[in-house]
């Protein structure tokens, strides 16, 4: 009998964490699970990938607070072995609606971003902190996406350390190099072309990196930005900041890309100038593919992930002029391919048995 697993999430908007449920639900083997993926609101750049023998649920309410009865009625429904979200909100509605019910469900929370930085950038209220420890501590298992996370896991919400489990971000390497296959160069070569990826929303500080290009344009006028990634609010005032440093000619939002793999590819280096994260993909994806990374000291694993001085650069948070000063030297750089992720497969199959160490 094969492994009943249901997904939970609002909807497959291209986000971080949406990007690792279809890493993790492309990699399932399809003879020992079967898949369930519940949405609050079926919609999102991602549903085309998918894999077509998921099941997919739409609870059909748009708004995650009203998706109480109609998650709990699914979830009577199925009986899903393991029951797994990737968010704060969905973790605590997951929870809400499973009490009482499912009594030998396996219960897996993602964490999806550090609860330090979290907390300290005032990015969840009391009454939801109160409510996502509820969750966690009925949770079987939380996922730290690193080491340094399932730390913060404990001291900030008071959890148990032997149910939180360091699990790296799974990467489709299979994906990633289709879609590098047979592409064309999106770049002018005349130029530096540097990429950026992510929501347009002050987490991912692209108004630093933005006034950081300043600097860089007036030592160097060959570099290049484009920036990959959908509005979350701040697409005008990103827009206004371009228009008011007169880098117009120089700086490039480009919206949402269902390959951003072909601008990785091309590109001559990539920059992550977030002010948190929980384990970026764009920076595991670039690693795969050779580039190398400027990056923030936005986690600890950072250190980890980047080779200061060799495959990368690190850089403090919100330093324009640091963070433009590695820009230009990125020459100096010799990235090493190398970042595949974890399998998700044993992951997943150790849960079901309750026996993971």
């Amino acid at each position: 009998m094969k492994i009943k697993i249901l997904f939970f999430m609002p909807n497959l908007e291209g986000g971080g964490a949406e990007r690792v449920l279809i890493n993790i639900m492309r990699q399932l083997d399809k003879n020992i699970f079967d898949i369930y993926l519940v949405l609050v609101d079926k919609s999102g750049d991602y549903l085309e990938l998918v894999p077509n023998e998921v099941n997919i649920i739409d609870l059909n309410t748009k708004n995650i607070s009203k998706s109480f009865f109609k998650l709990r009625s699914v979830l009577k429904e199925i009986e899903p072995n393991i029951l797994f979200s990737s968010l704060f909100t969905t973790n605590i509605m997951l929870y809400l609606s499973s009490l009482f019910l499912l009594k030998n469900s396996k219960i897996v929370l993602r964490s999806p971003n550090s609860p330090k930085l979290v907390l300290e950038n005032n990015q969840m209220s009391l009454l939801m902190k109160f409510l996502l420890e509820r969750a966690y501590n009925k949770a079987d298992y939380i996922l730290a996406q690193t080491p340094e996370m399932k730390y913060e896991i404990n001291k900030y919400h008071n959890i148990n350390d032997d149910k939180i489990i360091t699990f790296l971000n799974p990467l489709d390497t299979e994906f990633i190099d289709n879609k590098t296959l047979n592409i064309s160069n999106p770049f002018d070569t005349h130029y530096i072309n540097v990429v950026a990826s992510g929501r347009l929303h002050k987490q991912k500080g692209f108004d630093t990196l933005i006034k950081s290009f300043k600097y860089v344009i007036e030592k160097n006028d060959k570099f290049r930005l484009y920036i990959i990634g959908k509005d979350k609010g701040e697409e005008d005032y990103l827009r206004t900041l371009i228009k008011n440093l007169k880098l117009g000619n120089f700086v490039k939002l480009l919206g949402f890309q269902d390959n951003p793999y072909r601008f990785y590819f091309y590109s001559d280096l990539f920059v992550l100038s977030s002010r948190w994260e929980g384990l970026p993909n764009a920076v595991l994806e670039n690693l795969y593919l050779n580039k190398p990374i400027v990056a923030t000291k936005c986690i600890p694993f950072m250190n980890t992930l980047i080779d200061d001085g060799k495959n990368g650069f690190l850089v403090e948070i919100d330093n324009e002029t640091e963070l433009a000063n590695k820009i230009l030297k990125y020459k100096s750089l010799s990235p090493d391919k190398g970042y595949k992720g974890e399998d998700i497969n044993k992951l997943f199959q150790k849960i079901n048995k309750g026996n993971l160490k």
